[in-house]
């Protein structure tokens, strides 16, 4: 997908994740409690190089629901910020791999969100058709 429309779809894949998370999906086979923060601090490192400070200490995927909150409450400086990086083809910034462009990095991010979201709501999509369980996960069985 294209960035411009990855930027665009920025808010509405937030809500489709958290949706997807709060509802009676199974998500316990998935590395969503892993991934989701660590996605969620990295997007919060590129924009306090911008002045936006964003934390929590929140555990797991549930910092997303904080990340969201916070960014309702300052959804145009946080769009602002995005599209002004989008735009900025030589800024970079320092990671603990290396040097990498604050560009290539924001968009690593919301293609992680864009594809968490898709996966999610086909995930959703599959268990409203009742669509049988294609792995029989122990911890499923008790159920």
């Amino acid at each position: 997908m294209e960035a411009a429309a990855l930027y665009v779809r920025f808010k509405k894949n937030l809500a489709t994740i958290i949706g997807a998370l709060n509802s009676k999906l199974e998500v316990r086979s998935m590395p969503y409690n892993v991934s989701i923060p660590l996605e969620v601090d990295l997007l919060a490192d590129i924009l306090r190089l911008h002045g936006l400070e964003f934390k929590s200490e929140t555990a797991g995927a549930a910092r997303l629901e904080d990340f969201t909150r916070w960014f309702e409450q300052n959804e145009n400086t946080v769009m602002d910020t995005l599209q002004r990086v989008m735009e900025d083809k030589k800024a970079y910034m320092k990671t603990s791999g290396g040097v990498i462009l604050q560009k290539e990095m924001l968009i690593r991010r919301l293609e992680f969100f864009n594809e968490t979201a898709h996966t999610l709501q086909v995930m959703m999509r599959q268990q409203q058709l009742n669509s049988p369980k294609h792995f029989k996960y122990p911890f499923l069985l008790n159920q």
